[in-house]
């Protein structure tokens, strides 16, 4: 099913005995933990994390009676794949028992939690969710509402600037909200060069700015590099996520005759970085973004899969290449 699916079940009271979480780490991590809490007393679950799965405990745990009406409920978190013969045994018990509830958090490969989904079938009672990463949007919003609940004053480009340089790692860009809250102040994206990058003398956006004006990029980017904030996987993720806001832009200014930043991004940018995205959308034509965005995938996945590779060095030629299709 679709999150939300879930999320109607939930509201609901209506959740299967037996469910997989798989794909999004951040997503399936928030929701099994909710579902688990939802479901049983978080003291008296049996909770297995990783190697500490054994199926006969699993199987004897589920299958014995509930007193007074109590749950049984076994929450599996792990990245290697159960065996299929004993995921059918614990769904099945959980089918037949109306007081045990199973929840397995599966962090693995998306292959894998693909093939493991078969053995939640509807029929006994179970069902699985995978979720997919958050577009820019949700993951301001998820960031935002965790603001909210902190009470940590900071606009939507900030949010968005935090979540960026954090590798658009939700988990991350969370703790450092609660980090971010000791100032006592409205957060802006300055407070978060300075306090999350720890250096406040580089800032991203201009570099990109920088580089998109194909001036030399070279002291920057070095000065990047060896602050060891940032790696080359997170600089090119950060360029990427960048290019694809103005393709944005791009798109719809040709659509509409005029922009919108709450309409494109689904969240409001200060007025003056509006008018800079925009302008520096209409340089650059739309085969020219895919040229760009191509040429940036393949060096992520190079710079994520090879071995033996010097990725200073690489990184510095990627983006000198990319330089050349401005």
């Amino acid at each position: 099913m679709y999150k939300r699916e879930l999320d109607n079940l939930i509201r609901s009271n209506a959740l299967p005995s037996s469910i997989l979480l798989y794909g999004d780490d951040y997503s399936i991590g928030a929701y099994a933990s909710f579902i688990a809490n939802r479901l049983g007393d978080k003291d008296n679950m049996l909770k297995l994390y990783y190697d500490e799965y054994i199926y006969d405990n699993v199987k004897s745990y589920l299958s014995q009676p509930s007193l007074f009406g109590d749950i049984n409920l076994a929450f599996i978190k792990g990245d290697k794949k159960i065996p299929k013969k004993e995921l059918d045994t614990i769904v099945e018990i959980c089918f037949k028992n109306p007081n045990s509830f199973f929840v397995y958090e599966f962090c693995g490969e998306d292959r894998v939690g693909k093939d493991i989904a078969r053995s939640f079938s509807k029929k006994k009672g179970a069902d699985f969710v995978r979720f997919f990463k958050p577009n820019l949007s949700e993951a301001v919003g998820i960031l935002s509402n965790k603001a909210q609940k902190i009470g940590l004053e900071i606009d939507s480009y900030a949010l968005q600037h935090l979540y960026m340089i954090q590798n658009e790692d939700l988990l991350l860009s969370e703790n450092e909200l609660n980090k971010l809250l000791l100032l006592d102040k409205k957060i802006e994206a300055n407070d978060i060069d300075a306090h999350v990058f720890g250096m406040g003398e580089v800032n991203m956006d201009k570099f990109i700015e920088k580089f998109l004006k194909n001036e030399d990029i070279r002291g920057e980017l070095e000065t990047l590099v060896e602050a060891g904030s940032l790696d080359e996987v997170r600089i090119v993720n950060a360029l990427e996520a960048y290019i694809v806001t103005l393709m944005m832009f791009r798109t719809y200014i040709t659509a509409h005759g005029r922009y919108d930043a709450l309409e494109i991004l689904g969240f409001p940018l200060p007025q003056d970085l509006v008018k800079i995205r925009a302008a520096q959308s209409s340089k650059i034509s739309l085969p020219v973004y895919q040229q760009m965005l191509t040429h940036l995938l393949n060096a992520e996945h190079k710079l994520k899969t090879s071995t033996n590779l010097d990725k200073n060095s690489y990184l510095f030629s990627t983006l000198i290449k990319l330089q050349t299709y401005l």
